[in-house]
């Protein structure tokens, strides 16, 4: 596994596991974002990143993801 966080831009990607306290975990689902969901880095410009899924454009900040781990597809 590896962290969103190191992602380039145009990777696809699932998250396996966010490693993030209770409340903030509940606010990234209240996005969409989740285990087992398949992502792809719209732009990692070492900022924020930028994610696409379905028809959704997140944009999630560096510390955050840098706590979600993925797997490349």
């Amino acid at each position: 596994m590896e962290l969103l966080s190191n992602q380039k831009t145009g990777c696809l990607c699932e998250i396996n596991s966010i490693e993030l306290p209770h409340p903030k975990k509940i606010k990234l689902l209240g996005l969409g974002i989740k285990s087992g969901l398949s992502v792809s880095v719209l732009r990692n410009r070492g900022g924020d990143m930028v994610l696409a899924f379905g028809n959704a454009r997140v944009s999630v900040g560096r510390t955050i993801a840098h706590l979600i781990k993925v797997t490349i597809l």
